[in-house]
């Protein structure tokens, strides 16, 4: 056996490896995706009332939070430009 005909079975030995090694992988991903697929299926989605409901009050507290939030900062900003003038 010369060094070629080793460095040939060398290389096919690695693509042998790369190849079970990517068949490996597929079989890990598919196995992934299946288990999705079926958690998909097991999840409760809520239905289009009760949605809306949720998405409406997330957005009247984030709304009501935001002024809130803008009111203390303008309490605060004047507050302290007041005491600015005065010192």
């Amino acid at each position: 056996m010369g060094d070629s005909e080793i460095k040939k079975d060398t290389e096919n030995q690695n693509e042998l490896q790369k190849s079970e090694k990517s068949a490996k992988t597929a079989q890990k991903s598919g196995g992934f995706f299946k288990a999705l697929k079926t958690e998909f299926k097991r999840v409760v989605w809520p239905d289009k009332d009760t949605i809306v409901k949720e998405t409406t009050a997330v957005v009247i507290v984030t709304v009501i939070l935001g002024v809130i939030i803008a009111l203390l900062d303008f309490v605060i900003k004047t507050g302290l430009d007041k005491i600015i003038q005065i010192g």
